[in-house]
């Protein structure tokens, strides 16, 4: 299965909603859904390590279809926290997981 990269940098003045989602959005992403895990991620932070500013995500999916729709159903998303959203298929390489069997 491919792996995608997603990015989704949230709205000014969103931290409160941020905080408020935050515990769904984890358990979400812990959860595999048909056609797609998530295999990495974090928040997007400023340089001084505060406040969080965006989610980047590491998914794998059966196609660019799954990815979207597992994005859809993330709190975050539903909560409309993002101002600008990426997703991009990504070919990784260093650091690369054992293929499975």
């Amino acid at each position: 299965m491919p792996y995608f990269v997603f990015i989704g940098r949230d709205r000014a003045e969103s931290a409160a909603l941020r905080e408020e989602k935050r515990p769904a959005h984890r358990a979400y992403i812990r959860v595999a859904q048909a056609g797609c895990t998530v295999v990495a991620g974090g928040p997007l932070v400023g340089d001084d390590g505060q406040p969080m500013t965006g989610t980047l995500l590491v998914l794998k999916a059966e196609d660019r279809a799954a990815a979207l729709r597992f994005l859809a159903g993330d709190p975050y998303a539903q909560a409309r926290l993002f101002e600008s959203t990426a997703l991009t298929r990504w070919a990784w390489g260093l650091g690369n997981p054992p293929e499975e069997s």
